[in-house]
């Protein structure tokens, strides 16, 4: 019940709707590593909403979904309690855009259920290399 009127209140437009506060500074690296646990058990919880709203079941499972978290979770794995910090900010921004819909279904999917998908990320991960025209484009050099 807490869960539920945490989600109507936070639903409404005004609090989506204020700026963010200043991001909190742990003062080491222990308390980061807590509040970064604190927090992704806070995103986990959200999850079976998420897979209701975004009508998510079609496409993956609640225990899939909760893995993909993880999974990003360690692949951005530090030991800098200042990026710990600033990824918590940024998690915190991305878990209310979620919440206030303004992430769609399709953003989901290709972000966190199958990031395999997504085109750029196919791109990198191939084994062709880059023409050169390419590799000059994206580093910002200037093609002829």
């Amino acid at each position: 019940m807490a869960l539920r009127s945490s989600l109507a209140r936070l639903a409404r437009s005004d609090l989506l709707s204020k700026p963010a506060g200043a991001p909190v500074f742990s003062a080491d690296l222990t308390e980061a590593k807590a509040r970064s646990r604190q927090f992704f058990r806070d995103v986990c919880r959200q999850v079976p909403w998420a897979m209701r709203e975004f009508f998510l079941e079609e496409v993956t499972t609640t225990a899939q979904f909760r893995s993909q978290l993880a999974n990003e979770w360690r692949r951005h794995r530090t030991d800098d309690s200042r990026v710990i910090d600033v990824m918590l900010f940024k998690g915190n921004q991305e878990l209310v855009t979620v919440l206030a819909h303004h992430f769609q279904r399709h953003h989901l999917i290709t972000k966190y259920v199958a990031p395999e998908s997504n085109a750029i990320n196919r791109r990198s991960k191939s084994g062709k290399p880059e023409s050169k025209f390419l590799s000059a484009f994206l580093d910002g050099k200037a093609t002829e």
